[in-house]
């Protein structure tokens, strides 16, 4: 019932569940998933997007769909990609709940899906940066780093971000920053101490 999908404790036993199932490699694990799945793709007040993509933005549902990210299998996955968050990555990205069910998706996505995902998204990877969202960057290169033929691709979308800044500050007209207070994009920081390897 959805009605079983909102309270945070009833939330908390079905993450729980699907853990277990999962671990234990029940054949019920994937029906149960993809029932869950189901019940979040219903009963959405927007009209004009996926009920799933509302739920993916809503901080209790977002939870649980995330947990069934994690052991969903691979034909799962690009169905919930392509029937719901295809061609809306970046308000998913942006968004300051939608995107951590992006990196599950990510974390766990086949390479075809992550393919698409790098096409769509690529371009645009100083959105999410700008609205302080790098995990989202980080999960596309750990995918990247999954799926050897994207590394490429990946490492030039990662260069076309070079050094644009979190949130952009006006500068004078007469400003030149000195060669030595040039300081590397926090991005750099944040992909040296996580050890990312493209």
């Amino acid at each position: 019932s959805p009605a079983l999908l909102s309270p945070a404790c009833a939330s908390l036993c079905l993450q729980g569940a699907l853990r277990a199932l999962h671990r234990s490699q029940s054949p019920s694990c994937s029906r149960f998933c993809r029932a869950l799945i189901g019940c979040l793709s219903q009963d959405s007040p927007t009209h004009d997007q996926s009920p799933l993509l509302t739920s993916l933005q809503d901080p209790e549902r977002s939870r649980l769909l995330e947990a069934a990210m994690t052991v969903l299998d691979p034909p799962g996955l690009r169905e919930l990609f392509r029937g719901h968050l295809r061609g809306h990555l970046r308000g998913v990205a942006s968004h300051r709940v939608a995107n951590h069910g992006l990196q599950r998706l990510l974390d766990h996505a086949p390479e075809d899906v992550v393919s698409e995902v790098l096409s769509e998204l690529g371009p645009a990877l100083e959105e999410p940066l700008a609205q302080g969202h790098p995990g989202v960057i980080l999960a596309l290169l750990g995918a990247a780093q999954r799926h050897p033929r994207l590394q490429g691709e990946a490492l030039r979308c990662l260069f076309q971000v070079g050094h644009a800044p979190f949130a952009a500050r006006p500068r004078p007209l007469c400003y030149k920053p000195h060669p030595l207070s040039v300081k590397p994009h926090p991005l750099l920081n944040k992909l040296r101490l996580s050890r990312v390897r493209l």
